[in-house]
């Protein structure tokens, strides 16, 4: 019987911490409501002006802080190669927010990986290599990719 009265007495203590709870915020949103209807026309110009400078001056920053960003291949974009003959890849240059973050390029490529890092093929065709950055700007906000087209044809025979 003991634990049934305890039991009453503290939900009835809850049902009335949360009443007052209540109570206490709807006096404190009228409070701000009076606050608010006694704020003159030159404070809320006040806010208004702050709120715009506020906004230009992000608009500013954030193009400030990018304003010399890339993502450019090094080289030419499409390559004429022999089959005898293998492509030393000249990579990507990418700056985001001011930063090199060319170290953070993934590579991929249908072309055969030698051993010395080259690249070859075993027939005649057009490959690719897509080159994307593992960075906030290039794969996060926008997602940027480069493509590199390489185009293998038969070599020649005899010295015409």
């Amino acid at each position: 019987m003991a634990t049934r009265k305890n039991a009453k007495k503290v939900s009835s203590k809850a049902k009335f911490n949360f009443e007052l709870d209540e109570k206490s915020t709807n006096k404190t949103v009228k409070t701000a409501k009076k606050e608010m209807k006694k704020m003159s026309a030159g404070s809320i110009i006040l806010i208004i002006v702050l709120l715009i400078v506020g906004v230009a001056g992000g608009i500013f920053a954030g193009h400030y802080m990018t304003r010399n960003d890339c993502f450019e291949i090094i080289g030419q974009d499409e390559l004429t190669l022999t089959l005898d003959e293998v492509y030393v890849d000249e990579g990507v240059h990418v700056i985001s927010f001011n930063r090199d973050v060319s170290d953070k390029v993934n590579v991929e490529t249908n072309l055969t990986v030698n051993e010395d890092g080259t690249y070859s093929a075993e027939e005649v065709g057009t490959y690719y290599m897509i080159y994307t950055v593992d960075d906030f700007k290039y794969s996060g906000i926008f997602s940027v990719q480069k493509i590199r087209l390489i185009t293998f044809v038969e070599s020649s025979e005899g010295g015409e």
